[in-house]
């Protein structure tokens, strides 16, 4: 049987410089461990590992870096933990705009595996790379505790930090689908550390034809700008095109590119360009020989917890228009109507009750599973 790398886990990496810091502020470690804890969407016979420092201004020094089984908490399985290196060194240093990969590890890894990374961070690291919205408890513990059972003095922390990725070298011919949007497929409005975010709901769904999802969701992320997270049409490249062995791309943005310039009094974009970015998202998805889905903008009426601004008849007026063209376009290969799956039937600007996690805008676990559902069925015509 033919095997070959193919991503099975991405966190889409933050500059520590934009404002989204403000909810959850970056952080640098300094002879400290830093255990992280992820679930792999897809088996194989040997791992590699991906840090970043995209947006780090220094060099990035990580002294050891070890992978594991988890067990619970800030705990590993005894017997599981193995040395990462990377050109056969355990030290690896990153520099600023870079991205390492490590040499081929042997842990097999099964499909919705949780695995353990503990890193040691014996220079000062500054502020780097980071995701916001991890919705998995990491752990920070003092010194070079990378190998130790169980993490001494764990701080917990809700951000990921320098974690990028992670690689299996697994059976060829697995589909592998790359989630990319924003705060939706992030995953924020779901009940932290319960695997409740789309995409996670959807790699269930999908389990039976042996299928990855990615998630790469930034919240706040937009098609256009860079305000929160690199724009959509930036970072599509890296996140997207470069992961090893994906097939297909469900695009989910264009949200904050019509609420947010309201809220943060910027002129308002012309839905044209919005039409124009995401139909060259698809054509470069094509030339790549992955299949892309687009998703359209769910309602939002009433969100006031974004701030005032967001909601707006303008912002109301853009997003049936977007909608009108994303369900006729000829770009995408399929449609994931997001809009008429979540609204309020006595609202149609609104999220459904009971699929609103209470700020009017972000799906709850209900809502979560019903985009999930909705993607499915998209994915699977």
């Amino acid at each position: 049987m033919t095997s070959r790398w193919r991503a099975v886990f991405r966190s889409a990496p933050v500059s520590p410089h934009e404002p989204l810091t403000l909810i959850h502020p970056p952080r640098g470690f300094h002879d400290q461990t830093l255990r992280q804890v992820v679930r792999v969407g897809g088996a194989g016979t040997r791992l590699r590992v991906r840090l970043g420092n995209h947006y780090g201004k220094d060099p990035l020094i990580i002294a050891r870096l070890r992978v594991a089984a988890h067990r619970t908490a800030a705990a590993i399985v005894p017997g599981t933990d193995t040395a990462v290196t990377f050109g056969g060194a355990h030290q690896v240093t990153i520099p600023p705009g870079r991205e390492a990969i490590s040499d081929p590890v042997d842990l097999p890894t099964a499909a919705g595996a949780d695995l353990v990374l503990s890193s040691y961070h014996a220079a000062a690291t500054g502020p780097g790379d980071y995701h916001p919205f991890a919705l998995r408890t990491g752990y920070v513990g003092p010194g070079d505790a990378v190998a130790h059972p169980d993490l001494p003095e764990p701080e917990p922390v809700e951000s990921r930090f320098f974690l990028t990725g992670i690689d299996v070298l697994g059976p060829a011919g697995e589909p592998v689908v790359a989630a990319f949007g924003d705060s939706l497929t992030d995953g924020v409005g779901t009940t932290p550390g319960t695997h409740r975010r789309y995409p996670d709901l959807l790699a269930r769904r999908l389990h039976p034809a042996g299928a990855t999802v990615l998630n790469l969701g930034i919240a706040g992320n937009r098609l256009l700008s860079d305000v929160f997270g690199e724009r959509g049409t930036g970072r599509f490249d890296r996140d997207v095109l470069a992961a090893p062995g994906v097939t297909h791309v469900v695009v989910q943005l264009g949200l904050n590119d019509i609420g947010l310039p309201g809220m943060l009094n910027e002129p308002a974009l012309p839905v044209t360009d919005l039409i124009g970015a995401l139909s060259a998202l698809a054509t470069r998805a094509r030339r790549h020989g992955i299949r892309p889905i687009i998703a359209t903008v769910t309602p939002f009426a009433g969100a006031a917890g974004a701030g005032p601004g967001f909601d707006t008849p303008e912002a109301q007026s853009m997003r049936r228009r977007l909608n009108q063209w994303i369900r006729t376009n000829e770009a995408y290969d399929a449609v994931a109507d997001l809009d008429r799956a979540l609204r309020d039937p006595a609202a149609p600007a609104a999220l459904h009750p009971g699929y609103d996690s209470g700020d009017h805008i972000h799906p709850n676990d209900a809502g979560a599973q019903a985009i999930a559902d909705t993607v499915a069925d998209a994915l699977l015509a």
